[in-house]
């Protein structure tokens, strides 16, 4: 949250003040609203009660246009009653902010300015994508030990995370000068994944956006991820395998490697496993191998770790700190999900990245 509420000040941008008008129809007396927001570093918490028509107001003033949350709290409950609270994000910002719901905060519709109502027109456009992950999500779980039927439901959901961020990018070309279009920009579009969509869709975006504290940010990862793409030589790294030894990637000069990116608990990458295996099999004697790095971490990461291997039965290097999303190999890697995977050829040079299942078969049959 603390992430979230960060403010996104515009350089020339003058003090906000701004009103929350709400109305819930239906609430459980006695009933408070807070709004929460961060500036200047320091979390910030107002609050009201809410009138026995279900209405309440609050009136403030913040140094610059920025994201908060309304909460409510029913039947006396407190700001930190419950770990997932009654909640809708929000921009405070110049103006009347509107919100309206029947019952709860979580289906409440918001409005009144700007960039409220620049929100609203996105939550409404996302609105169908996320209903039918809460139902794959349900469906793929339901098919628990159908390894047949999961691997299908996974290629419905990776169709449907195309189709959300083509949605997405169309949002933010449509926004140029919101902030909402910023904070999606962030939260959608991972430059070390789609780095040509997102230097496209930042460039798109207004000076003032980007010349804002998390645009600035934002240009500093595109710069980042450029070294990680296609046609640049991968980083060096040393880990610890299996046996507690030192290995290096640049032991690995010489030969075509498949840096992979994995963890034990991570369901897509178990599920890519046997694709790995089958390339690794067909390919290990033409001067091809893999050396896989696992994300593991916490208490028992190294059994944990090494059941996995045996389990699904990887014959190839492995390595890791155990440090999880901490590690040293993931944050040179800029990883920020997995599985993710990088190919090298003899010279340590990157010729293929992320490549999974057919695409990654095709890949390794064009070039051995």
């Amino acid at each position: 949250m603390i992430t979230l509420l960060a403010a996104l000040p515009f350089a020339a941008a003058a003090q906000q003040q701004y009103t929350i008008n709400g109305t819930v129809t239906k609430v459980k007396f006695p009933a408070t609203v807070y709004v929460v927001y961060q500036e200047k570093g320091k979390m910030n918490f107002d609050s009201t009660v809410v009138a026995p028509n279900g209405k309440f107001t609050i009136k403030g003033t913040v140094s610059n246009p920025m994201k908060a949350f309304v909460m409510l709290g029913q039947n006396g409950e407190k700001l930190n009653s419950r770990p997932n609270p009654d909640q809708v994000g929000i921009y405070l910002e110049n103006g009347t902010i509107e919100i309206s719901s029947p019952d709860s905060l979580f289906r409440a519709n918001v409005g009144g300015t700007q960039l409220n109502k620049d929100q609203q027109e996105m939550i409404t456009l996302l609105a169908p994508f996320k209903k039918t992950e809460t139902q794959l999500n349900a469906d793929f779980k339901k098919a628990e030990g159908n390894a047949g039927e999961q691997a299908q439901l996974q290629q419905v959901f990776e169709s449907m995370a195309m189709a959300k961020l083509q949605i997405q990018a169309g949002f933010i070309e449509n926004h140029k000068n919101s902030l909402v279009s910023l904070n999606l920009l962030r939260a959608a579009f991972n430059p070390d994944q789609y780095l040509e969509k997102s230097t496209e869709l930042f460039n798109g975006l207004s000076p003032e956006l980007q010349a804002t504290t998390f645009g600035r940010a934002y240009a500093e990862k595109l710069e980042k991820a450029k070294g990680l793409t296609v046609g640049n030589m991968a980083p060096d790294f040393t880990l610890k395998n299996t046996k507690n030894q030192d290995v290096s990637l640049n032991s690995f000069k010489g030969k075509y490697v498949l840096v992979d990116f994995w963890a034990s608990w991570c369901g897509p990458c178990r599920r890519e496993n046997p694709n790995v295996v089958k390339a690794f099999e067909k390919y290990k004697a033409k001067n091809f191998t893999v050396l896989g790095v696992s994300l593991d971490g916490g208490e028992n990461a190294k059994q944990k770790w090494m059941e996995a291997i045996a389990k699904d039965k990887l014959t190839w290097e492995q390595v890791s700190d155990l440090q999880g999303w901490e590690s040293y190999a993931v944050k040179l890697f800029h990883i920020t999900a997995v599985p993710a995977n990088f190919l090298l050829d003899p010279t340590g040079k990157i010729i293929g990245r992320d490549l999974r299942g057919e695409e990654l078969e095709a890949k390794l049959s064009a070039i051995l």
